[in-house]
């Protein structure tokens, strides 16, 4: 459900007008157009250029449908910070897990004949339990 704000003065007072310029500096930042982005979130891009004058409040779905558009997580365009990408995310938790694997790696080709199948075992025994929970 969505409304419309009558005045400036309820703009100013509400907390949607924070959220309008986070979405639209979002976009700026990124380089996308308002038909872009109002594509990518499933809404007419005269709704979206209303949410981000503040002349809208957009529905909860709508929100979220807009921040998986601009790429950031819901909780950034509501003022939390940091404002972090789900690709910037993403691509931390990767090198993490390069930098993890490096590290198990030197350990294995350290150990002797008898403890490598010993680990590969165990390693097997908790795939298996992850896929059967």
């Amino acid at each position: 459900m969505q409304r419309r704000l009558s005045s400036p003065r309820q703009r100013e007072n509400n907390a949607n007008m924070t959220l309008g310029r986070a979405i639209r500096e979002r976009r700026l930042s990124i380089r996308a157009t308002l038909e872009d982005i109002a594509h990518r979130a499933g809404i007419d891009a005269s709704n979206l250029s209303r949410i981000e004058r503040d002349m809208q409040a957009p529905s909860a779905m709508c929100l979220y449908r807009i921040a998986e558009a601009l790429e950031v997580p819901l909780s950034s365009l509501l003022g939390e910070k940091p404002t972090e990408t789900v690709r910037e995310r993403s691509q931390a938790r990767a090198r993490n897990n390069e930098r993890l694997t490096d590290a198990l790696l030197k350990v294995f080709y350290r150990l002797g004949e008898d403890d490598r199948v010993l680990a590969i075992e165990l390693v097997r025994t908790l795939e298996k339990q992850r896929r059967d929970a």
